[in-house]
């Protein structure tokens, strides 16, 4: 995986590999996993200021809170907007009549698995009933979401 990953602030899905998944609704939308923050055109997070520190178990925690918000929410109501930083939250307006539709045809959530940090982010594997996931979320330092990525896992 590239380290380019937290540099997007984006909520993304490759669109061909949901396809595939049964009960999955098709969307176009891009896929930030695979291609350099360069070439997306949208706005970095700030670099560190002092080097990352390993996870702990308190802010894995707050992270897995917030990503079983945000995936409920978009099972459910839709998006709260108020969780996320205002550019990520204008970003997940304009996708999210294709990644909620997505994210519903996924089932219900199973497991949400911790499995290690993403530069100052975290990396989660969460299964669901029709679909296995990694997600990365990050916050800034008002504690907003600042980065939210998504894509199947590849088997």
């Amino acid at each position: 995986m590239k380290s380019t990953l937290i540099a997007v602030a984006l909520l993304l899905a490759p669109a061909s590999a949901f396809a595939q998944s049964s009960g999955a609704a098709a969307g176009a939308v891009p896929n930030s996993f695979d291609r350099p923050a360069q070439a997306q055109s949208q706005p970095a997070l700030p670099a560190p200021t002092a080097p990352a520190v390993a996870a702990t178990a308190p802010d894995i925690a707050r992270s897995e809170e917030a990503l079983r918000a945000v995936i409920a929410a978009a099972q459910g109501p839709g998006f709260d907007y108020s969780v996320f930083t205002d550019s990520l939250a204008a970003q997940i307006r304009q996708q999210a009549d294709q990644v909620a539709p997505l994210v519903k045809g996924f089932g219900a959530v199973k497991t949400i698995a911790f499995e290690r940090p993403e530069g100052e982010a975290h990396l989660f594997k969460v299964t669901f009933d029709n679909q296995v996931t990694e997600w990365v979320i990050g916050f800034d330092a008002d504690d907003k979401i600042a980065a939210l990525l998504f894509r199947p896992v590849e088997s």
